[in-house]
């Protein structure tokens, strides 16, 4: 699937019922963690999560999350849930994106101290592959931990990064914060897990207060980018002209 801007991700899923709030929500995506992690799902969970949004009309599409596995695991796991989309979130070299069958998304933690130049070296060495990521996921950096942490990512390099590749921001968002960010950082799209839980677990209200909140911010954009274009915009009365 293209990365079309105004994506809106919710991860971390670990219910079915947590699933069936982020569809009705309007998430674009929702994120199963495969990896050890106190939101990692098992196997037959991340599948009976699957069969239940496909009871749906139109369900969002399912990424699946790994850190530093291998690539043979990852693809059973992928045909086998089955997932939509891949995120790789450990230290995969950018040759590992070749020997997956699907669109990918790859996260990237900013260090601390990180500069623009290198940040923008390392963005690169992804899209030069023969099968290049539909996204970066810009994280922030948390020594020991692969994300999921609430901790906010580098906003103004996060930014720049956003001018040059498709970025998806992460790291620390939540329904109070998320359309400071999208104007500040102007991504494809947003991220959550921790800032959509109550007490370490999906919120409902939370979920559509931050994707509500995202829309919104989302739209502002593409109304600014029309009235800052010098071309008319197309709309839907030519049709009457027919």
């Amino acid at each position: 699937m293209p990365v079309r801007p105004g994506i809106v991700k919710l991860c971390g899923m670990r219910t079915p019922e947590d699933a069936l709030a982020a569809a009705a929500a309007g998430a674009d995506l929702i994120g199963l963690v495969f990896a050890p992690s106190r939101r990692q799902v098992s196997l037959s969970l991340a599948c009976a999560i699957v069969q239940e949004l496909e009871t749906l009309p139109a369900r969002p599409a399912v990424v699946g999350l790994f850190v530093n596995a291998p690539a043979a695991e990852v693809l059973r796991l992928a045909e086998t849930v089955p997932l939509d989309l891949i995120q790789l979130c450990g230290d995969e070299p950018a040759a590992y994106l070749d020997s997956l069958d699907r669109p990918v998304l790859r996260t990237l933690r900013l260090r601390p101290g990180i500069t623009s130049r290198e940040a923008r070296a390392l963005a690169t060495t992804y899209f030069e592959r023969p099968r290049p990521p539909r996204a970066l996921v810009v994280d922030a950096h948390v020594p020991g931990h692969f994300g999921g942490t609430g901790t906010l990512a580098d906003w103004e390099l996060a930014a720049e990064l956003a001018t040059e590749f498709p970025v998806v921001l992460a790291g620390g968002l939540h329904p109070g914060n998320v359309a400071q960010a999208i104007a500040r950082v102007r991504p494809a799209g947003v991220d959550v897990s921790s800032g959509i839980e109550t007490q370490g677990r999906k919120d409902p209200a939370r979920i559509r207060a931050f994707v509500a909140a995202a829309r919104a911010a989302f739209g502002a954009l593409d109304e600014e980018a029309r009235d800052l274009s010098p071309e008319p915009q197309p709309t839907l009365a030519w049709k009457e002209e027919l």
